[in-house]
């Protein structure tokens, strides 16, 4: 079973679904964590890509992964991968599938360094994000 998933520049890559744990491949190329879609009407929208990244060896990163189980509990059932070969194709391939999706488990990557948390900038660093305190001050 394959899906296409689209690029910012329009490009479309076709994914192989895995749904099983398996023997990883010891290949490079780029894998997603997703959530399925509502098949068969895809009314709620189609797959959820909540993580992204490329890999020199699918086996070495997928054998333990630490971000699997932060996307399970966001309902991710499948691991799509794409073989790429190529590193330096694998990283256009990857930034052109990120920029269209920004995956929810890589969004701490999309922050502009200056943001990020203990970075320095200038001469005064930036003070940690503080969390979200919802309605009634409690932390969400």
């Amino acid at each position: 079973m394959s899906f296409s998933w689209q690029g910012a520049s329009g490009r479309w890559y076709e994914f192989e679904v895995a749904r099983a744990k398996r023997a990883w491949e010891p290949v490079g190329g780029i894998y997603m964590f997703v959530k399925p879609g509502d098949l068969p009407t895809m009314e709620a929208g189609g797959p959820t890509c909540l993580y992204l990244a490329q890999t020199a060896s699918f086996a070495e990163s997928l054998a333990r992964h630490d971000a699997w189980g932060a996307a399970q509990s966001l309902g991710a059932a499948e691991i799509h991968l794409l073989v790429v070969h190529d590193p330096a194709k694998r990283a256009l391939i990857e930034q052109d599938i990120w920029k269209s999706h920004t995956p929810i488990l890589n969004r701490q990557q999309a922050r502009p360094a200056a943001m990020q948390m203990g970075a320095v900038s200038g001469a005064a660093a930036v003070s940690p994000q503080q969390p979200y305190r919802g309605y009634g001050g409690a932390v969400a």
